[in-house]
């Protein structure tokens, strides 16, 4: 995937549309035992806070296996991908399988085989699987530890889900899904054949369970071209059918993009835009099928000059400003600092037979250093949001309803004359947060992936959730597992597959991404 522009959009407008929002702060969530090892005494107190509290485990000695890819395929910037049709290597970590547990369990194994899933209409290729034995493949210690790199080949593992016979056509119109693989841990007794895939998905003698991500082969880079149709009688109504390709990897935006025109020059208004042309791909919730968008700009009459030079532009939508003014290109404004712009080309008015390679923002004004210095606003998007800054999102998100304030305040270190002071108490009130075991309410504390997901999931009535995780390192039984998976099938996190990774603390620029998703999963 190509870098593209970030998102400037603003959290505050995101939650309301209007209306001003003084900041405030968050909490870290209680972890699993695996992610609990590293955590810092601060860390502690706010496991120990967090609402509802789970009842405390002890969790046995049980042997762990780490895998990582050192040299696979960073596709979205955050996770680690093996390309199956290039092969790779994979790196496990192994502990506590010392000579007593094989002397109990059997040999240890490693399988890296497909997951029990596939796509509607499509078969598992179960053909395609490795097996990695100790004593062959890799060695264990004495103290129970191993390390090894695990070669895989190109095409060893496969590539796609294939289509079921019993289908006339391609449900997807062509779309390739990446099949899912898992690596096993498997005890295999002496004398026993290897395991099926079948029996993988039994969990026979299978010890644990990770997923491996795999993509069938590299993201396409982010080439945009255009084409549209020839404008007529600029004194009539127009309507500009516009086709891009290109647009391939994740785009940072809630929905979608748009197509604007407006006259060629720097800071020149806004005469039409298309509606938002939402993501369509079959996998990914911020990302375009095969790159391809299409739409509409109805021009009303007399609103070109053939005179006059043009230009047609893709924008991403971004939400609101802290002053409630949409970031995305608005008639009659300026696109200087509004929103994103991803690609730009100058409007032909005979139209353009064809797609034609669309420019890059930076190339629009030769004039501008590709290398800019980011703006103050650039600068606090990178900054570590917070717990009071959540809460009250939520609550202007909610619309600031009344609320029926306590003469005391419930928490010593907020005061009933804190403007954020509502916001806590509505959040209070909606059961969303109550605070930490100390009795306060830490308005300042950094805010985690998981504390996002388990804060939208009360705000919106806590429903019943269904369906299975996707991502690597959520599991039934994790923590928040229910709120995780609602926040995933609503979209409100920062990656939808791959690994959650709940620990991670939020910035201010992702929970404006994070709140505006909140606030468009009614729409």
């Amino acid at each position: 995937m190509s870098s593209l522009p970030n998102s400037k959009s603003s959290f505050l407008r995101a939650a309301q549309g209007c209306g001003a929002l003084a900041l405030a702060g968050a909490m870290v969530l209680p972890m699993t035992p695996a992610l609990a090892q590293n955590a810092t005494p601060a860390t502690d107190a706010a496991v120990a806070a967090a609402t509802p509290q789970a009842a405390h485990q002890v969790v046995a000695a049980t042997p762990t296996l780490d895998v990582s890819l050192p040299n696979g395929y960073n596709y979205d910037g955050v996770n680690v991908f093996l390309v199956t049709t290039e092969g790779g290597t994979v790196h496990v970590k192994g502990a506590g399988y010392t000579k007593e547990w094989r002397a109990q369990h059997g040999t240890v194994a490693l399988y890296i085989a497909p997951a029990n899933y596939a796509p509607s209409g499509y078969e598992i290729p179960t053909s395609k699987m490795l097996r990695f034995v100790e004593g062959q493949d890799f060695t264990i210690a004495d103290d129970g530890t191993f390390e090894a790199d695990l070669k895989v080949e190109a095409y060893d593992l496969a590539a796609y889900y294939f289509v079921d016979d019993d289908y006339a056509q391609d449900p997807t119109g062509g779309t390739k899904y990446d099949v899912r693989y898992e690596i096993h841990v498997v005890a295999e007794q002496k004398g026993q054949k290897p395991l099926t895939t079948q029996e993988l998905w039994t969990s026979k003698n299978v010890v644990s369970t990770q997923v491996l991500n795999t993509l069938g082969k590299r993201a396409e880079p982010f080439d945009p071209s255009l084409a549209y149709n020839a404008v007529g009688d600029s004194a009539q109504a127009q309507k500009l059918n516009v086709g891009g390709q290109g647009f391939t990897g994740n785009i940072n935006s809630v929905k979608g993009v748009q197509f604007v025109v407006r006259e060629k020059g720097s800071n020149t208004p806004v005469l039409a835009t298309s509606d938002i042309i939402e993501f369509d791909h079959p996998t990914m919730y911020s990302a375009y099928r095969d790159g391809n968008l299409h739409g509409t700009v109805n021009l009303p009459a007399n609103t070109l000059d053939a005179s006059k030079k043009y230009v047609i532009e893709v924008w991403a939508n971004d939400g609101y400003s802290e002053s409630g003014e949409l970031l995305a290109p608005v008639v009659g404004k300026s696109t200087e600092g509004r929103g994103t712009l991803l690609a730009w080309q100058d409007l032909d008015l005979n139209g353009t037979n064809g797609y034609r390679d669309a420019n890059l923002p930076n190339a629009q004004d030769p004039k501008k250093e590709d290398d800019q210095k980011p703006a103050p606003s650039d600068e606090k998007l990178k900054t570590p949001a917070t717990r009071g800054e959540l809460a009250a999102a939520l609550y202007i998100q909610a619309g600031t309803p009344e609320v029926k304030l306590p003469e005391t305040s419930p928490w010593p270190d907020v005061k009933t004359d804190d403007p954020n002071f509502p916001a806590y108490v509505w959040a209070r009130q909606k059961g969303i947060t109550f605070g930490w075991s100390d009795g306060k309410f830490h308005a300042d504390a950094g805010i985690s992936n998981a504390t996002v997901a388990a804060f939208t999931y009360r705000a919106a009535g806590s429903p019943a959730v269904k369906g299975n995780s996707p991502y690597s390192d959520v599991a039934p039984g994790s923590a928040f597992y229910r709120e995780i998976l609602w926040a995933q099938q609503n979209k409100v996190v920062l990656n939808a597959s791959g690994a959650f990774d709940a620990q991670h603390m939020v910035t201010h620029g992702e929970l404006e991404t994070l709140i505006e998703a909140f606030q468009a999963r009614a729409k």
